[in-house]
């Protein structure tokens, strides 16, 4: 072992990143990444070797790393680039060997003087927080990108309405389906907070439409050994979905009525905890008709486009709480961030409501002549069954 990879086995428990470039040789890898990451509860290094626009990846333990970083890599680099979580070290590769250069790190110092920072988030910066890699909310050695700074407290707001629910939870394992995933970074941070934070053993299954997207979600699980996550093609409105026991629902920006199927769902099946932030309240907006007191609100097509969406949400969290949920109506982001900042958190309780809210719902209804998906599911069009009864 040469004095490099002496130095490196010495800095390798406090390293965030190695960056090996310029090969002396052309059959080498162009560039190569190392990161330590977290799979299966146990500490890997992961080296991401480019060659002709392409990735290879390779997980290895602590020992087989550094007999890789000495037979494979020490040597056959002229640039070496090693951050730690003080400092950065720089290696060049010149005639008798490796020389080096030492700075301070300057993300490290600007984080610890920053008075803009002092509240501690539950996913922190220089965290291993892949997801927040991916979605280029962090650096590869994983500061917070300042133009995504908002982002980040907007995901460590999401966590923490979670964390609300289950810092007490005393469950060994979790199944959790996540409607209309999309891209799914939540998704990824969801999993990270329950498998690592938490160490509960977690299996989520996301649905999308997107045949893309879902392979796209699937082969990043793979990439980070998350093999309690898998994505899964969808219409929730009419496929089979996994039908044994869940504990939680998420529906983030279903569009329109798919958050209706999901809330439907979640109550035929008795989950325990449901977190949805609707999106695109169409169904009410275009039905709606004058019929009493709020006929001054549907003049404008702005304001009754707002009334609506407000009407949709309302409905939901009145049937919830009859069909047996303790509902919050909670603020999720900033309405300046976005208008669609309204989260449904709702938790399974003993019994049933009265069936009250429910009843005055449907005089909505009638009153001002339209329907609502998740109204009709539990109890049925005038004259028609209910789905759920």
């Amino acid at each position: 072992m040469s004095n490099i990879s002496g130095e490196i086995a010495g800095l390798l428990e406090k390293t965030v990143k190695i960056v090996l470039s310029e090969p002396t040789d052309s059959e080498k890898f162009d560039k190569i990444i190392v990161k330590p990451v977290e799979i299966k509860g146990e500490r890997r290094y992961q080296s991401e070797r480019f060659r002709d626009k392409k990735v290879f990846h390779l997980n290895l333990k602590r020992e087989d790393f550094l007999k890789y970083f000495s037979a494979e890599l020490d040597g056959n680099y002229r640039q070496i680039l090693v951050v730690t979580e003080e400092q950065s070290l720089h290696y060049h590769l010149k005639s008798g060997g490796y020389k080096k250069k030492t700075s301070e790190n300057a993300a490290r110092k600007t984080a610890d003087l920053s008075h803009n920072r002092t509240k501690e988030y539950i996913l922190s910066e220089g965290e291993n927080i892949p997801a927040l890699v991916e979605l280029g909310v962090f650096t590869p050695d994983f500061r917070i990108v300042k133009a995504k700074y908002d982002k980040y407290k907007q995901i460590n707001r999401f966590i923490e309405l979670v964390d609300d629910e289950f810092s007490k939870c005393e469950k060994s394992e979790l199944t959790i389906l996540d409607f209309g995933c999309g891209k799914s970074y939540l998704t990824f941070i969801l999993y990270y907070y329950f498998t690592v934070k938490r160490k509960i053993k977690t299996k989520i299954i996301g649905y999308d439409l997107k045949r893309d997207v879902v392979e796209n979600c699937n082969a990043i699980a793979r990439k980070y050994g998350y093999d309690g996550l898998k994505f899964v093609v969808s219409d929730v409105t009419k496929d089979k979905l996994y039908d044994e026991k869940i504990d939680m629902i998420v529906t983030l920006h279903a569009c329109d009525i798919a958050t209706d199927y999901a809330l439907e769902y979640a109550i035929r099946k008795n989950v325990g905890y449901i977190f949805s932030v609707p999106c695109c309240q169409h169904e009410i907006n275009s039905q709606i008709k004058p019929g009493g007191d709020m006929d001054i609100m549907l003049k404008h097509g702005i304001i009754k486009e707002r009334l609506s969406a407000l009407l949709t949400d309302s409905i939901r969290a009145a049937v919830l709480e009859d069909m047996g949920y303790a509902v919050d109506m909670i603020e999720f982001i900033d309405f300046a961030h976005s208008p669609k900042n309204i989260m449904i958190r709702a938790r399974k309780c003993k019994g049933r409501g009265s069936g009250r809210n429910i009843e005055n719902a449907r005089k909505l209804c009638e009153k001002y002549h339209f329907r609502q998906s998740l109204l009709e599911a539990v109890s049925g069009p005038e004259g028609e069954k209910p789905v759920i009864s």
